[in-house]
């Protein structure tokens, strides 16, 4: 209903050396309607693939590319979770950041959205509110 490819906030129990993950899935309706869940972000790149409405191998081969150039770090954007009906078996998941990032490499029409909602929650803050930005390791000479 409503157009909606998943449900607008589920949230997926995994477990991951014993203790339970919950993990939220940002959703895109057809027309472009975003749903944030209330939860921390973590996506598969499956889920990621289809928000944005791309093909797996096109994001995983991205992905790949970020990290290899040192773009994003795999310790701070992504987490390896067990399944819970799999034992023994994991899944890759990332968090808004790469999600983020990604919007920025994909030619996809959802990607563009996405990338506008978030610039909009951005500058969806009280104008007397004072916004902080810390850059962290990062060498602006290259």
């Amino acid at each position: 209903p409503d157009g909606i490819r998943r449900q607008t906030q589920r949230i997926v129990q995994q477990h991951h050396t014993g203790v339970t993950m919950k993990r939220g899935i940002i959703t895109m309706t057809d027309g472009g309607r975003v749903t944030m869940p209330q939860q921390e972000v973590w996506m598969t790149c499956d889920e990621i693939a289809d928000m944005f409405g791309l093909l797996y191998a096109t994001v995983a081969c991205a992905i790949r590319s970020i990290y290899k150039k040192g773009e994003l770090h795999e310790t701070d954007t992504e987490k390896l979770v067990s399944l819970p009906n799999r034992r023994g078996w994991s899944v890759e998941v990332y968090n808004v950041d790469m999600i983020l990032y990604l919007t920025y490499k994909m030619p996809s029409r959802n990607a563009r959205i996405f990338r506008q909602y978030m610039m909009n929650k951005v500058y969806e803050r009280n104008p007397y509110e004072h916004i902080c930005i810390i850059v962290d390791d990062v060498d602006f000479r290259r």
